[in-house]
């Protein structure tokens, strides 16, 4: 019996279609960076800190590392 206004039907989810089993199975793969990562950790003052993500959070940028990451892009190379 399935219930047509939960959305929710009967069956075992190894028989559903195969494109959500390949989904799932490209989402849990590995995908190692072009590049080595290196970690970068320094103290900041907590007023530069709130500062920093305050502006981060009225930017178009996600996060602190997504933000720091384009400013470092944006330098000339040299």
């Amino acid at each position: 019996m399935s219930n047509s206004k939960t959305g929710l039907s009967a069956g075992r989810p190894s028989q559903r279609a195969g494109n959500d089993k390949s989904r799932l199975l490209a989402s849990l793969q590995d995908k190692a960076p072009a590049e080595e990562l290196v970690r970068v950790n320094f103290s900041l003052p907590e007023s530069k800190h709130t500062k920093l993500k305050v502006h981060v959070a009225r930017s178009e940028h996600k996060s602190i590392r997504a933000f720091l990451t384009a400013y470092i892009d944006s330098l000339p190379d040299e």
